[in-house]
């Protein structure tokens, strides 16, 4: 009877769930972080067979899942897989509790899906998994307060408490969810100086780069994490989107061609045509209406995913508008209308204006273009010759050139008080347009008080941006608005 107990006892080891992260589960998460999809399940099969049982499988099969979703937005396989969720986190279940990856799997699962639904806008049950990876990521940090990893977690989780739209933050405040974009991004920030974390730089410099992006307007942050990337972009699809958006966003336009034209080779890689549609907006920043067009072409042909799609019609039609080609533009604008979805702010505002026929004067638009590119004093050329014409006969009208001037004054280094009265003026004119310019304009100069440190000035020209809605490009303005205000309260 004795040796029989022993035999139970032995094989009940044997076969007891775990989490190892070993060498070939290393391996396979570099593959996985490079979209190197098939090299990291042949990996996984090898792990299956020889320890069936190891937790971090589930985990890395959920990775591949999430980032062919995010990156692909192929509905159908985000309907096929999304019944894997629930499976998933049972099998997690019956693993290792003493782990710290018992709990941290589990929570990773949970936000990996809670950003997936975001993406086919299931709100509800994405604020549901939201705050349910925060209650598990906060219990696993009291369990095991030196396992770094719930660090990337919650620091994502901080820094988001607000994205969640305004109808369903009451999911979150059910379990107290508490956070800050400073919090948040310091935490994120915190593991990339951390050596043993080294093997997650990658990942962290992407998460850290995005919400960087979405929710400060912090230049100096955004030349760091670019020094951070180096030349890593190329070999790697993710940071070559993160350095992409951070030279943009520095107005480092040639640069940001450079990173493009210099991605890693797609051969083994999950294809990422989004960087057609960046490479595409990169040469339109330049004024080079041939090679954008080639990339926006490649873009709408290869990409099945539902984003950007009416978007990239729309810079087509602005591409023969500037060539003069008005039966080419008016066939865009109906593809605009009849491709793709309007989930995003950019397809939106597309849809909108191909609805009106509606383009801005092929000035002001080179002017913004040419902004956008970094190209600032030849955008300033192009406001300049809009001054001789009779463009401001409408009051409408002129709303968008004063905001315009203001954003290229202010990037060549005019007087402030200059740059904040061309604001104001824009606010004023445009503040019950649909148009974004009013509510920008008090954005920007909240952000202009905010580093001269005169909060007070800050925090009502943030709630002014916040009390106009209805406007294009409103959630991505509004959210910059209110992690402004919580920058200015901490």
């Amino acid at each position: 009877m004795r040796i029989l107990i022993f035999i139970f006892l032995f094989l009940s080891t044997a076969v007891q769930a775990s989490f190892e992260m070993n060498e070939r589960m290393k391996n396979a998460y570099n593959h996985i972080i490079g979209l190197e999809f098939a090299a990291a399940e042949e990996l996984l099969n090898k792990e299956k067979n020889e320890h069936p049982n190891n937790g971090i499988i589930i985990l890395y099969e959920n990775y591949i899942d999430f980032l062919t979703i995010i990156i692909g937005e192929d509905e159908d396989y985000f309907n096929t897989t999304s019944s894997m969720k629930s499976e998933r986190i049972h099998l997690l279940k019956d693993n290792d509790q003493s782990s710290p990856y018992y709990l941290y799997a589990q929570a990773e699962i949970h936000l990996q899906w809670a950003f997936a639904r975001l993406k086919f806008e299931e709100y509800l049950t994405a604020a549901y998994e939201i705050q349910k990876a925060y209650t598990i990521l906060e219990e696993n940090q009291q369990y095991f307060p030196n396992f770094m990893l719930n660090k990337k977690g919650l620091g994502v989780l901080h820094t988001l408490v607000g994205a969640i739209p305004e109808q369903y933050q009451w999911v979150l405040n059910l379990v107290g969810m508490k956070g800050s974009v400073a919090e948040g991004l310091e935490e994120l920030k915190s593991l990339l100086k951390d050596e043993k974390m080294e093997i997650y730089h990658s990942e962290i410099l992407f998460l850290t780069s995005f919400l960087q992006l979405n929710m400060t307007n912090d230049k100096h942050a955004y030349k760091q994490l670019l020094e951070k990337i180096g030349n890593d972009y190329m070999d790697n699809y993710l940071l070559t989107f993160t350095a992409a958006r951070l030279s943009h966003n520095l107005g480092q336009n040639d640069y940001c061609l450079n990173v493009l034209e210099n991605r890693p080779a797609a051969i083994g890689k999950y294809p990422f045509y989004y960087l057609d549609y960046l490479q595409g907006m990169s040469y339109l920043y330049k004024l080079d209406y041939n090679s954008a067009k080639q990339y926006f072409d490649q873009f709408v042909q290869d990409f099945k995913g539902r984003n950007y799609i009416k978007s990239t019609y729309h810079k087509l039609a602005w591409i023969s508008f500037l060539k003069g080609d008005t039966e080419k533009k008016n066939a865009y604008l109906e593809q605009v209308i009849s491709k793709g979805s309007s989930s995003i702010d950019e397809d939106k505002v597309a849809l909108k204006e191909a609805k009106r026929n509606y383009i801005t004067h092929p000035m002001l638009l080179k002017a913004r273009l040419l902004y956008d590119g970094g190209y600032y004093l030849l955008a300033l050329d192009e406001l300049k010759q809009l001054e001789t014409t009779d463009y401001f006969s409408t009051e409408s009208n002129n709303t968008e050139y004063w905001y315009r001037l203001a954003r290229v004054q202010k990037a060549l280094g005019f007087p402030i008080n200059k740059v904040i009265g061309y604001y104001q003026e824009s606010f004023e004119k445009g503040k019950n347009s649909i148009a974004y310019f009013a509510p920008m304009s008090a954005l920007q100069i909240g952000f202009i008080y905010e580093k001269q440190n005169d909060f007070e000035q800050a925090s009502i020209y943030f709630k002014k941006c916040l009390s106009i809605s209805d406007f294009d490009y409103e959630r991505g303005i509004h959210q910059k608005a209110k992690a402004g205000l919580d920058r200015i309260a901490d």
